[in-house]
């Protein structure tokens, strides 16, 4: 899937880690369901999602293997903020406004991952695409708000 290098501040991850790349409270219900349901992820979802990433500051992609299609997470501040699975979902950790915002312009709840989580289908020739880059962007600056016991960089 990552074809070049990343730009400064983006890195590309892959492996059977995730849990060391994340605080685990925070990310409890997406690791869960990572972990129980193991998705796939077709390249051109999990490239899709990293090309919407491209704005975003500092992020991993991560993967448990890109070259065999499994999920992809972006990860910032050890935060889970969006999923690539299946063959055209785009997961997005969203909450309060913006989870209704989104909710509004046709994303639909993904409580399998968590409560704040909304996914987008993608590629659906009978409908507009989502807006990757500015769902993208609102759950990284969402994940990137300082909450207690975690650290800033």
């Amino acid at each position: 899937m990552p074809d070049s290098a990343p730009a400064p501040g983006k890195r590309f991850v892959e492996g059977p880690d995730l849990e060391g790349l994340v605080e685990a409270g925070f990310n409890r219900d997406v690791l869960a369901y990572l972990a129980q349901h193991r998705p796939s992820c077709h390249s051109d979802t999990g490239s899709a999602l990293i090309e919407a990433a491209e704005e975003c500051g500092d992020w991993i992609a991560f993967s448990p293997s890109f070259a065999q299609c499994r999920y992809v997470a972006l990860v910032t501040r050890r935060k889970v903020f969006a999923l690539g699975r299946g063959q055209r979902s785009a997961c997005f950790r969203l909450p309060g406004a913006l989870g209704r915002t989104a909710l509004a312009t046709g994303a639909v709840p993904a409580p399998e991952i968590g409560s704040d989580w909304l996914s987008f289908a993608l590629f659906e020739a009978d409908r507009p695409a989502p807006d990757l880059p500015f769902w993208t962007l609102r759950a990284y600056a969402a994940a990137r708000e300082p909450e207690a016991g975690l650290p800033l960089a």
